[in-house]
């Protein structure tokens, strides 16, 4: 899809919020509060002057000029996910071991305990726990694959709460290392081989356990889960065989990509006709789209049930990828896994913003059209505070 296309998919998901939003706090007063309105308030001012802008010009032959709306980093907003996505790729591969496999994992969650998810008090301490399930869960997995319990792992763990077709469904995706660590003689332990059978019957018993400590009233339903799945829980063990060690940039813009989209893509909304939007989706069981037409409000209520709780971070490090530990242990790790810094050299770099514009737009936005020279940065327009910079004001202005 075009640039031009993917902007008038994106004005038409905010026409949505904007002709809709006020009647649906009205009617859902969970969604009726500061947080939940500044960040719809955001992606709706996102673009535009409202939210502020930057001028450039070219000085060389006067006639180029390109505006900048500065980005609103909303939890809610489909434009600024592609930034927070490259960003976040970007701090990941920084944090990934040179000459260390990684491969990817999924565990879900049973639609029995969805409900209970998403109506529970407190999600930030909730999803926090259950994020957490994941290093605890292959941690055992692994020290019993290696017959060790003092083996550490690593392990970066992603909360998407989003099925394909918008409705809620928590699942975590995992970026596990191919192997651990032994402390005592500063050993590496790779592996290729783990067994699915054992991945889900310890996801289970981890989920399941935790579940009952965390709804203490729910004894008949934990033990209905357990003798309804004799074969555990869901979950997929990802084979690197068909994945080289090199390719960890695959890997993370697979996984990163679902911090940047919205719970359905901008671009498969096909309509918004009164209190009537129609959207598609792919199957996970047919392979093939599939089109609904659904209630605006309804459509809303999709979107915003995927904000996460304020300051809540859906990225998460554990074991040997936790910040202090791997400051601690990568020149060590390095040295015994082997070295290969350069194949994530070029993500490890942040882009500016006219580098990151011509990643997705095809075309360096910041150079002038008449002259190709460069421009040069004239204005600065922050929101609610006027001109903050301006080169080309007179002194006495």
């Amino acid at each position: 899809m075009s640039f031009r296309g993917i902007k008038e998919k994106v004005l038409r998901f905010k026409a949505i919020f904007s002709d809709h939003w006020l009647l649906f706090v009205a009617i859902h007063s969970r969604f009726d509060t500061d947080y939940y309105r500044g960040e719809i308030d955001k992606m709706l001012t996102c673009g535009t002057e409202l939210g502020g802008f930057a001028i450039f010009q070219c000085l060389r032959c006067g006639k180029g000029e390109h505006k900048v709306h500065f980005s609103c980093k909303g939890k809610a907003c489909p434009q600024c996910g592609k930034r927070y996505a490259r960003d976040s790729m970007i701090k990941i591969a920084a944090k990934l071991y040179p000459g260390v496999s990684y491969r990817q994992v999924v565990l879900t969650l049973p639609s029995q305990l969805r409900v209970l998810f998403h109506q529970h008090n407190d999600q930030n301490k909730l999803y926090a726990g259950f994020m957490k399930l994941a290093q605890d869960c292959l941690q055992e997995l692994i020290q019993n694959r290696f017959q060790r319990k003092d083996y550490k792992i690593a392990v970066i763990v992603f909360l998407h709460t989003n099925g394909r077709d918008g409705t809620y469904n928590p699942h975590l995706h995992v970026i596990l290392g191919e192997g651990a660590l032994d402390p005592q003689t500063k050993q590496w332990k790779t592996f290729k081989t783990l067994y699915l059978k054992q991945l889900r019957l310890l996801w289970q018993k981890h989920l399941l356990c935790w579940v009952a400590e965390e709804f203490q009233s729910l004894k008949a339903l934990v033990d209905t889960l357990w003798r309804d799945y004799p074969d555990g829980f869901y979950a997929h063990l990802g084979n690197n065989d068909k994945v080289p060690t090199k390719s960890y940039q695959g890997l993370i813009k697979y996984l990163t990509k679902y911090l940047s989209s919205p719970p359905i893509g901008v671009s498969r909304i096909v309509s918004h006709e009164g209190n009537q939007v129609k959207y598609y989706y792919q199957s996970h069981r047919t392979k093939s789209r599939v089109f609904e037409t659904i209630d605006a409000q309804l459509f809303i209520g999709r979107m915003v049930q995927h904000i996460l709780p304020k300051g809540f971070q859906r990225v998460r490090y554990y074991g040997l990828q936790a910040t202090a530990t791997f400051k601690k242990w990568y020149e060590i790790i390095a040295s015994v896994a082997g070295d290969l810094v350069d194949a994530m050299a070029s993500y490890v770099k942040r882009i500016g913003y006219s580098e990151f514009f011509q990643e997705v737009a095809k075309h360096n936005p910041l150079k002038c059209k008449h002259c190709g020279s460069g421009m040069d940065l004239v204005r600065l327009y922050p929101p609610n505070r006027g001109v903050f910079y301006d080169l080309l004001a007179s002194p006495d202005s």
